[in-house]
């Protein structure tokens, strides 16, 4: 055979095999299928785009093979031993990590049940709930590691102009609820009962800066605690100091467990009318504090914490609504631009 001919014959090959890998990416669930549809990539993942998806992942996954596998941790605990991690991926994986990371954020954003995603991605459902409790844990440690809680300073630095007239502030704060199942017992129905929601909940604190950035977020509570002492409770007051102040809604009534300064629309009281400056500034208060609602609800946006919560997932939910949180620093197009090319 001419050495013409068995080029022809090579580059035929190649052609042939690089359609049979696009047929099955295209078969496939699997990220690269929907990399050029940032509509797709929207939906199934909460990042606006490819490129900002693929711009987190460059920032995680050098530590992704410092990743502990459930099983790995069982195992390890069982035998009461160290666990080990590897330099490199094991080989028995049936998923690139990548494609573990989709199907997690799959779980998360979509609300996809673990049945679906062993379907969609032609694996176990027992290999789905452990990728899930393997990324939950790996996430919450690698960007918990990372201090979300800004110094004044900066804050200041991206203060925008809306605040100008409360320029100290550092931190708005709200409380969020989510329902989940109602238990069993008498006494966790009692306190997990919310009278605001009229269901069983579980209710946590968040807050942001001025500019919208999560940089707080609490422990879920039973539904029944009050916003107040969720505040107290989870250690927000110790990160305030007296040349700070906190935005809060006037429900929030904080004012004598916290030595800084506290904006808050004032009551009415006994008051027929309130005077033309608390109006103005009740007003200027809502404007602002309707930030925090936005990016509340923007979390609450993964579909996993859009219905009712199952009991089943009650062992790691914390760590579910905390990564919710912290991702959304990187999904919001104006805190990752920095960072994206």
């Amino acid at each position: 055979m001419s050495s013409q001919a068995t080029e022809d014959n090579s580059k035929t090959l190649e052609d042939l095999q690089k359609q049979l890998q696009e047929l099955r990416v295209q078969r496939e669930f699997c990220l690269q299928r929907f990399a050029g549809s940032d509509d797709n990539i929207r939906f199934y993942t909460r990042f606006p785009s490819y490129n900002h998806l693929m711009a987190f992942w460059f920032l995680i996954e050098p530590s992704i093979y410092k990743m502990v596998r459930v099983t790995r941790a069982i195992s390890a605990a069982k035998r009461n031993e160290e666990v080990v991690t590897h330099a490199h991926p094991s080989t028995r994986q049936l998923l690139q990590p990548i494609d573990e990371f989709f199907l997690f954020l799959c779980f998360l954003s979509v609300g996809l049940k673990e049945r679906d995603l062993a379907n969609r991605f032609n694996v176990h459902q027992s290999t789905v709930s452990r990728i899930i409790a393997t990324w939950t844990s790996f996430l919450t440690t690698l960007l918990g590691s990372q201090c979300i809680w800004l110094t004044p300073a900066e804050v200041q630095d991206h203060l925008p102009e809306a605040f100008k007239d409360f320029p100290d502030t550092q931190v708005i704060l709200d409380c969020t609820e989510l329902r989940c199942q109602t238990p069993s017992s008498l006494l966790l129905q009692s306190e997990m009962y919310s009278t605001y929601k009229s269901h069983c909940t579980m209710k946590a604190l968040v807050g942001i800066a001025p500019h919208g950035a999560v940089t707080f977020v609490s422990s879920l509570y039973g539904g029944s605690v009050s916003d107040k002492e969720i505040f107290k409770q989870s250690g927000t007051a110790a990160l305030l100091t007296e040349n700070m102040a906190v935005m809060v809604d006037k429900g929030f009534l904080i004012s004598d467990c916290c030595k800084c300064k506290v904006y808050c629309p004032p009551f009415l009281s006994k008051q027929k009318q309130m005077p033309g400056y608390q109006v103005r500034e009740t007003q200027a208060i809502a404007r602002l504090r309707v930030h925090v609602e936005r990016v509340i609800r923007r979390i609450k946006e993964n579909k996993l914490f859009d219905g009712v919560i199952l009991l089943s997932h009650a062992y790691n939910i914390n760590q579910l609504f905390a990564v919710a949180c912290m991702l959304s620093n990187y999904q919001n197009k104006a805190l990752v631009k920095k960072w994206v090319k």
